[in-house]
């Protein structure tokens, strides 16, 4: 673990926790995904280094509930943003 990150062992285990075999733990949602309508905040971040010996560059945002639970399964990674804002009537 290295470079800026303030947090970089914190930031390896949390990428580590989301490694799969054979799957990418920096994949965006996909586009076929059933996601609630929840609005997680304005936060946006972009992640670039290397992961595993291979290149990553993935953008998170927390617009619905699948980007929001992809943001916060990479926390401390991404910083944490506080609780979820649900959709209106929740």
């Amino acid at each position: 673990g290295g470079g800026s990150h303030p947090d970089p062992a914190g930031a390896c285990a949390a990428v580590e926790r989301n490694t799969r075999w054979g799957r990418d733990a920096f994949a965006p949602v996909p586009r076929d995904a059933v996601c609630t309508l929840q609005y997680g905040g304005p936060a946006t971040a972009r992640v670039t280094g290397t992961w595993a010996g291979r290149p990553v560059e993935a953008t998170y945002d927390r617009g619905d509930g699948c980007a929001i639970d992809r943001w916060d399964r990479l926390v401390p990674l991404l910083p944490g943003v506080g609780r979820r804002v649900g959709a209106q009537g929740t």
